[in-house]
């Protein structure tokens, strides 16, 4: 008997420890994972196999705590979360606690070799089914935690309000102009004392160079920059009209004083700018807070351009259009650059392709697209 038993407790010491993780195969099942998890379709299976079935994620940037409904409803997996070029994730430290590994560590994705995120990450792994996967996975996008502050935020708590501030801008950062002005419209009415709901309608009329009807609107929002930040009050004086270039600028470098990481007040400030290098440095500030802004990405294409360094400006539109697929002005501004390297047939689809969406848009044709069509016109 006493022989039996001590078989019995050598095939259980010996079954516990082959349960053991082995520190190696947990660090090149992370590295492989992260790999794995671009081209689109490719990566939805590969995910899958990578989740285990309790699995509980941590967003750190937003609080979110669950379990994704993915996890148990594949077909919510979407192809264009893997719209990334490569995914390189760093191990900073594993310890083994048998059957389940704990791992510290970094990622970043890169578009056209520019670093577009970094994100940090805690991960639980273990076997299911004799397979490493994740039990528990927290992370935080370090993009997200450092842009938090310095931003031009609305002062309102009247519900859906932020959203509709967000699209808003959304819209104007690329130039979908009728849209800003729809959202801008939406906004007054949804919180009638929210001085920055009326930007989405300054912008469309600045850019149509309507200045009476500008002026008109500075005049009626008057009242209600009490109740506005400084943040807020110095960016909406950047639309006011101005004299001079110079006077220009000194509105945009006020507003950025009290919302640095703003994009778009870093964007259009570049816009202004007139030396190259000066251009160059605003937008890198701007990109390093928000490296898949459409609009920087947008403007530091057109920066490189004026450079003589087209492969730079490739770089960016090809992260403008990755991650923002659905803007007509990616494809126009993609347009210029193909034409600039002498590629005709190419940005004429690309002007094409610009125009055709800006018909297509929620709130009707966008005007402002109508250039696209002019300039495929002149290619043969």
């Amino acid at each position: 008997m006493k022989k039996i038993i001590y078989i019995l407790l050598a095939a259980s010491f010996f079954s516990s420890c082959s349960n053991n993780l082995d520190e190696q195969k947990v660090s090149e099942f992370i590295i492989t994972h992260f790999a794995e998890k671009i081209g689109g379709e490719e990566a939805i299976d590969k995910l899958k196999e990578d989740a285990g079935d309790s699995i509980i994620m941590y967003n750190l940037s937003n609080g979110w705590i669950g379990r994704p409904e993915w996890v148990n409803d594949n077909s919510k997996i979407k192809a264009e979360w893997f719209y990334e070029d490569s995914l390189i994730a760093e191990v900073k430290n594993i310890e083994v606690f048998g059957n389940v590994a704990s791992v510290y560590g970094n990622v970043s994705a890169y578009i056209g070799g520019i670093k577009v995120q970094r994100s940090g990450f805690h991960s639980i792994v273990g076997k299911q089914m004799g397979k490493l996967v994740f039990k528990r996975h927290s992370w935080v996008n370090w993009n997200i935690n450092r842009s938090a502050n310095s931003f031009v935020w609305p002062s309102t708590e009247v519900e859906g309000a932020l959203a509709m501030y967000n699209s808003m801008r959304y819209a104007m950062a690329n130039l979908r102009n009728n849209d800003a002005l729809a959202y801008s419209d939406s906004l007054v009415a949804l919180d009638s004392t929210l001085a920055v709901a009326h930007v989405g309608k300054m912008h469309y009329l600045f850019l149509n160079g309507e200045r009476d009807k500008l002026l008109s609107v500075i005049d009626e929002i008057k009242p209600k920059l009490a109740t506005a930040s400084i943040a807020e009050k110095y960016y909406l004086e950047t639309y006011a009209p101005v004299s001079n270039r110079a006077e220009r600028l000194e509105k945009y470098e006020k507003a950025l004083l009290y919302a640095a990481n703003d994009p778009l007040l870093r964007g259009w400030y570049a816009y202004f700018l007139e030396d190259l290098d000066a251009r160059i440095e605003n937008t890198k500030i701007g990109l390093k807070r928000f490296p898949e802004s459409s609009l920087l990405n947008n403007m530091m294409a057109y920066i490189m351009i004026d450079k003589g360094d087209l492969e730079a400006a490739m770089n960016h539109l090809k992260v403008y259009i990755t991650v923002h697929p659905d803007e007509p002005n990616a494809y126009d501004s993609m347009g210029d650059l193909l034409l600039k390297m002498g590629k005709e047939a190419e940005a004429k689809e690309m002007f094409l392709k610009a125009y055709d969406m800006s018909r297509e848009l929620t709130t009707g044709v966008e005007n402002f697209f109508d250039t696209s069509k002019e300039k495929a016109d002149k290619l043969n």
